[in-house]
């Protein structure tokens, strides 16, 4: 595939390496990536991190090992949409490219629990939420999120609603008035003493705990089915004793 396609979206040579290496690799350690790659272990790391803060790697602790991951490949046409970029000939060409793209991958999704770190981060597990395509629920403070989120909120937003994905979710009483009324959603309150700067989204097969400290959020995505039904079944009992 032509590597000018990821260039094209702002990754540099070795960054692009790094991600190639891991869709052939699926789930591996700085050393394996550095050994697959060819690339300095040093030179790998700083491609790592910045990776990790565009969203497009996640990383897993297994037995004290931190071992990455790459996000599925059509979160590059995603970008291009979020980013509206003028050439449509970039987002075809990733089109035609991404069968091939997806054979390469070995990835699956072995583990059950993942961490995103950043604002593209939190960007890249509300996008799974789209993919997932079914209706979630949640709690969680509203302004903190489109705050980190900003512009993308609203552009979430839109894709969720043309995809009729709708949502309930709980947040504390000084938000009531305060956070905009979207389409396809259900809001009630909890007192204020309950609330915290952690949110939680339900969808799918799969937990988000979204920590949305400012300086660097944080999400922790769990999939196991087992979990997100005793998640529901604790956010059920939350809604029955939240206020309209």
């Amino acid at each position: 595939m032509d590597n000018g396609l990821f260039y094209s979206l702002g990754l540099t040579p070795n960054e692009t390496k790094v991600y190639k290496t891991l869709l052939e690799l699926g789930t591996a350690q700085a050393g394996s990536i550095t050994e697959k790659s060819g690339i300095h272990r040093r030179n790998v790391y700083d491609s790592l991190s910045r990776l990790m803060e565009k969203g497009l790697i996640s990383f897993v602790i297994v037995n004290n090992k931190k071992l990455f991951s790459p996000v599925n490949p059509k979160r590059f046409l995603e970008i291009i949409e979020e980013k509206r970029f003028e050439l449509e000939s970039l987002k075809n060409d990733f089109k035609k490219a991404l069968p091939e793209f997806e054979l390469q991958a070995k990835f699956q999704e072995r583990h059950d629990v993942r961490f995103f770190k950043g604002p593209e981060g939190l960007k890249t597990v509300f996008e799974d939420i789209i993919r997932t395509g079914e209706d979630y629920i949640g709690y969680g403070p509203g302004r903190q999120l489109e705050k980190i989120l900003k512009h993308y909120f609203r552009h979430f937003v839109s894709k969720r609603v043309k995809a009729r994905i709708a949502l309930r979710l709980i947040y504390d009483e000084e938000s009531r008035g305060k956070i905009r009324k979207n389409p396809l959603s259900t809001i009630r309150y909890i007192p204020e003493q309950y609330s915290s700067r952690a949110a939680l989204r339900i969808y799918g097969d799969k937990v988000a705990i979204l920590l949305l400290s400012e300086e660097e959020p944080l999400a922790i995505v769990i999939k196991n089915k087992a979990i997100a039904e005793g998640y529901r079944k604790y956010f059920e009992v939350m809604w029955k004793a939240a206020k309209h």
